[in-house]
């Protein structure tokens, strides 16, 4: 079995004393370090529980349920995960020195940040080949919400299922250590690469073609009829993009340091804080995405203001507003407006019923009037034709006379 002093995920410190480069320095020194790191990871968690929690909430407003929010609801999630189950239980280690959590944890945890870094890059993915799919081909039909459910639910498998390795030759020592052994070197470098490969070469081109192709779109595209919509389309992709470079920022010093630590590097001092700041900035981008949207995006920056404010969830009982070809309606809403339905279709029969009496009525009358048009039309024939028989008689009368 091989024996490594650094491992993958939040593994980082799992196999050595996180305080030994320090030993025979100065007390105060050490203490400082703890503390600045206990605060650190302290703003990390509460920063990044409340704001991904936020992200989530969000999302029940029914204004915000789109497909990307959906997405973005998602990469929450497992940021929130991190930020409540690695982020404690990481400075908790680092400032203890051993794993005071037992063999399951220490099996559980590296493999628990294992799954969120697979689901957060599948849902970044995610995310760009959706807006490239409407922006760029706006006439091929468009990702629904029950579409992006499954989607989200083949991104936690593969998630679940990658990670698998870190459970399988993670151990706990007696001595309170957590560390991985691999049955070769060979084995353990063949699988820290295909993670690097995975989780951040190909990810990070692939999302950066989709981005640059959407970028070239908005660019060149001449309809000045919807420069509304377009300025709306560029600030949303302006906060993907600056989230995506983000993650790839937080998350390529830990990559390297894994990378040199497989390979064979050797720890000092200066590698080990290295070791320490990558592992703090890999967790702090769970806490930034919250932010990001909070600052670009007035419908998230709107809709956090109403949660913080507790009138958000209050108001999601009351609202049936409905946004996109994806409609979601409440069972007090369906009811209401199948009522509503049936009372207009009762007042529309009633109306046309109304109607063919009324036009029934004028057509009598309309009828009665020509009958007695065409009687008395009748009659004033007849009496000219009598006059004119009187009138004859007459003349016959003069005529016999004379």
């Amino acid at each position: 079995m091989v024996d490594s002093p650094q491992r993958n995920f939040s593994n980082v410190t799992s196999t050595m004393t996180p305080t030994s480069p320090y030993e025979g320095g100065d007390q105060d020194s050490v203490t400082l370090i703890e503390w600045l790191r206990i605060i650190f990871y302290g703003v990390i968690c509460i920063v990044g529980t409340i704001g991904n929690t936020l992200v989530i909430l969000a999302y029940r407003n029914p204004r915000m349920r789109s497909v990307t929010n959906l997405f973005i609801a998602n990469l929450g999630v497992a940021d929130l995960t991190v930020t409540l189950i690695n982020v404690p239980l990481t400075v908790t280690y680092t400032t203890l020195g051993r794993w005071p959590f037992g063999a399951f944890l220490c099996k559980a945890i590296p493999y628990i940040l294992g799954i969120t870094i697979f689901s957060s890059v599948g849902t970044l993915i995610a995310i760009a080949a959706d807006r490239y799919r409407a922006i760029v081909h706006p006439l091929l039909p468009r990702i629904r919400t029950r579409h992006a459910i499954m989607i989200i639910a083949a991104i936690w498998i593969v998630a679940f299922i990658c990670p698998t390795p870190l459970i399988i030759y993670q151990h706990f020592k007696e001595n309170q250590e957590c560390i991985e052994q691999w049955p070769t070197k060979k084995a353990r470098e063949i699988y820290t690469v295909m993670l690097f490969v995975a989780l951040y070469v190909i990810p990070l081109i692939a999302i950066s073609v989709l981005y640059f192709l959407i970028c070239h779109n908005l660019n060149t595209s001449e309809s000045s009829a919807q420069e509304g919509a377009r300025r709306a389309k560029k600030s949303v992709i302006r906060m993907l993009v600056i989230v995506v470079v983000l993650f790839s920022v937080c998350w390529l010093p830990f990559h390297v340091v894994v990378l040199y630590d497989n390979f064979g590097g050797k720890y000092t001092n200066v590698v080990l804080e290295l070791v320490m700041f990558s592992l703090w900035l890999s967790f702090a981008n769970s806490c930034c995405n919250p932010v990001v949207y909070a600052v670009l995006n007035r419908n998230y920056r709107r809709e956090f203001g109403r949660l913080l404010r507790c009138r958000a969830l209050s108001s999601y009982r009351n609202s049936d507003s409905v946004h996109g070809r994806d409609r979601r309606f409440s069972s007090d809403t369906k009811s209401t407006y199948r009522k509503t339905s049936k009372q207009q279709s009762r007042l529309i029969l009633k109306r046309k019923n109304n109607a063919t009496e009324e036009l029934s009525v004028q057509n009598g009358a309309m009828a009665e009037t020509s009958y007695t048009s065409r009687s008395g039309q009748g009659n004033s024939s007849s009496g000219s034709s009598q006059n004119a028989r009187d009138e004859k008689q007459v003349v016959c009368q003069f005529e016999s006379g004379l």
